[in-house]
C-alpha cells in the first residue's frame, strides 16, 4: 500500500529470444521504465496497470517519443487490471480462465494433482560438440583421430565451431580413450557407446553416451556436463516414450510458438534455446529398486483406463500422445496463449484439456502419435512438396562444403539457399517453413543447416545429404498438414462441445 500507480513503458524487447528489437539501451535483455506514484491521502493498493509498448519502435522513433511532452505520453498509455497470481508488470492476453481450471496441469507443485508424477532435465553434455556428430561413423573416427594426436586434431575439427571445447576437456577426452588396451578395444567402445540422440526439435544425432568418460568429466573444472541417470535409466527401456517441454515458453520467442518436441531416443538439455528441456515419460525408475514405475498419477490414468477399457501401459502411452497433440495444436496455442505464455513457475505449467468421450480422444492421441512418429531417425515421408529429387541431387556439385550462412532463405521467391561460397543451389521452400519454430529454434536455419553445415560435419555434402534435406523439408511440411487437421478436433473441444474429464485438486 505504498503506492497507488503504476506506469510501465516497455521501451527495448528481449532480444534473447530472436525479437527484432532496435534497442535503445544496447543490450540484450529486454528493458522498461517503471514509475510509480502515490496520490496524496490515497492509502488504496494498486490494482491496476497503465502501460504502453515502444519496444518494437525503431531507436530513433523511441527516443523522439520519450521526449515527448508527459500530456502525449500518457495519452498512449492502457489500463489493464494487474494479474493477482502473477503481479507481471505487463498485459496478459485474456483467455477463457474458467474453462482452463477444469484442464489437467502437465506438473505442478509436490502436493498439486498433476498428470506427470516426475519429470528431469535432458542430458547435459559440456562440450556437446565433442560427444555428437550427425554421421555415427564420422563420431567414431573423429573420437580415434581426437585419442591419437590430441588437441592438434581436435582444433582441426572445431576450429570454426562456436564453442570449440577447452584444452583440458581435450586432454580428458584422450586420456580416456587410450586407457583402452588397444585398438581393437577402443573400436569396440565407441560401437558399444554410439546412440541415436534427439538432439533438437525435428533433429536425431548421434552420440557417444559412455558413461565412464561423462563421469570424468562431471569432475572436470568448469563443468557443465549432468549424465542424468534416470533418463538414460528410462531411455535404456524400449517401451519408454516422452516429449521435452520447455517451462519458460515467454522465454524462447517474442510470440507464443509449439514449445514441445518428441522425444523417442535419449534426450538432450537444449531441445528448448533457453533454460532447461524438461522430459515427460510414461514410465519413471523407481529411486530405491530402479523398477520401471508408471509415470502418469493415478488420479487421471485410472479414468483413462476406465474410458479406454485398456491397462496401464496402454493408457499411459494413449495418454502421452494425446497430451503431445493438445500441446502442438496450433488453435491451443492461440485461445489460451494468455496462460501458456509464461516464464517458469511451477504453479503456471501448462493444463490441457482430457475429453471423456472415448473416440474422441483416441483420435487425437494418433494424431498425436503420427505427429511424433515424423520425428523418428528412419521417418521417410511422402513427397509432398513434389520435389523432383533426382534432379536435385544431380546439382550437388562433388566437394560442395555446406556453408552455415546467416541468410539462407529467399523469402520473396520462396526458397532455401544451400552455398558453400561459390555456387548456390536453390530449393523451394514455403514462407510458412522457413518461419517454423519449434521451442524456440528456426528449425532449418538453426537446427538442420547449422548442424549439417561443414564447420560441424567436416564432411562434404553429397547427394545423400541432399536426399536427407529434401526428405527433412517434406517432414516438416506434414507437420504443418497434420497439426491443421489436429485443430479441427481441438476446436470441438475448445468450443466446449465434448465433455471433459474435470480437473479436481
Amino acid at each position: 500500500q505504498i503506492f497507488s500507480d503504476v506506469w510501465i513503458v516497455s521501451v527495448d524487447a528481449d532480444a534473447r529470444t530472436g525479437a527484432r528489437s532496435d534497442s535503445l539501451f544496447h543490450t540484450l535483455q529486454g528493458r522498461a521504465v517503471i514509475v510509480l506514484t502515490r496520490k496524496y491521502g490515497d492509502d488504496t493498493s494498486i490494482t491496476k496497470l497503465h502501460y504502453c509498448d515502444y519496444s518494437h519502435c525503431m531507436r530513433i522513433n523511441k527516443e523522439q517519443l520519450l521526449n515527448e511532452s508527459i500530456e502525449k505520453i500518457v495519452s498512449r498509455f492502457d489500463t489493464y487490471d494487474i494479474a493477482n497470481d502473477t503481479f507481471a508488470f505487463s498485459p496478459a492476453k485474456p483467455f477463457n480462465t474458467e474453462m482452463y481450471k477444469k484442464f489437467w496441469p502437465v506438473s505442478g507443485e509436490k502436493k498439486q494433482a498433476a498428470i506427470f508424477i516426475n519429470h528431469c532435465s535432458g542430458i547435459k553434455l559440456a562440450p556437446t560438440a565433442m560427444f555428437t556428430h550427425v554421421k555415427a561413423p564420422m563420431l567414431k573416427r573423429r573420437s580415434r583421430d581426437i585419442a591419437i594426436n590430441g588437441a592438434t586434431e581436435a582444433s582441426a575439427w572445431f576450429a570454426k565451431q562456436d564453442k570449440p571445447p577447452k584444452i583440458e576437456k581435450i586432454m580428458a577426452f584422450e586420456n580416456a580413450l587410450n586407457e583402452c588396451e588397444n585398438r581393437s578395444v577402443m573400436d569396440q567402445t565407441l560401437a558399444d557407446n554410439i546412440k541415436p540422440y534427439s538432439f533438437r526439435p525435428f533433429f536425431t544425432s548421434n552420440v557417444l553416451l559412455w558413461k565412464e568418460l561423462l563421469v570424468k568429466y562431471s569432475h572436470i573444472g568448469g563443468g557443465g556436463t549432468r549424465l542424468r541417470p534416470e533418463i538414460i535409466s528410462a531411455y535404456n527401456h524400449k517401451d519408454t516414450i516422452g516429449f521435452a517441454m520447455a517451462h519458460a515458453p515467454k522465454d524462447l520467442n517474442p510470440t507464443l510458438s509449439q514449445f514441445v518436441s518428441f522425444c523417442w531416443y535419449y534426450p538432450d538439455n537444449d531441445m528448448c534455446t533457453r533454460g532447461n528441456s524438461h522430459i515427460y515419460v510414461n514410465q519413471y525408475p523407481d529411486k530405491k529398486s530402479g523398477k520401471m514405475l508408471s509415470n502418469i498419477s493415478a488420479d487421471i490414468l485410472h479414468r483413462v483406463m476406465m474410458m479406454l477399457g485398456k491397462n496401464e501401459h496402454e493408457s499411459a502411452r494413449d495418454l502421452v500422445f494425446y497430451i503431445y497433440a493438445v500441446l502442438c495444436s496450433q488453435v491451443y496455442l492461440d485461445e489460451f496463449e494468455g496462460a501458456l505464455f509464461t516464464v517458469n513457475q511451477s504453479d503456471k505449467r501448462a493444463r490441457v484439456p482430457v475429453v471423456a468421450d472415448k473416440d474422441i480422444f483416441l483420435k487425437i492421441a494418433r494424431i498425436g502419435e503420427k505427429i511424433a512418429e515424423l520425428e523418428k531417425v528412419d521417418y521417410v515421408p511422402e513427397n509432398i512438396l513434389n520435389y523432383d529429387y533426382d534432379q536435385i541431387m544431380e546439382e550437388v556439385p562433388v566437394g560442395f562444403e555446406l556453408k552455415n550462412v546467416a541468410h539462407p532463405f529467399d523469402a520473396e521467391n520462396e526458397q532455401l539457399l544451400l552455398t558453400d561460397g561459390k555456387e548456390t543451389i536453390r530449393i523451394k521452400c514455403p514462407l510458412s517453413l522457413q518461419r517454423l519454430n519449434i521451442s524456440g529454434y528456426d528449425v532449418i536455419k538453426s537446427v538442420w543447416l547449422k548442424f549439417n553445415s561443414y564447420d560441424f560435419t567436416h564432411c562434404e555434402f553429397n547427394r545423400e545429404d541432399m536426399k536427407k534435406l529434401l526428405n527433412f523439408l517434406n517432414t516438416i511440411a506434414t507437420h504443418e498438414k497434420m497439426v491443421k487437421k489436429l485443430d479441427e478436433e481441438i476446436a470441438l473441444v475448445l468450443a466446449g462441445e465434448v465433455k471433459l474429464i474435470e480437473y479436481q485438486n
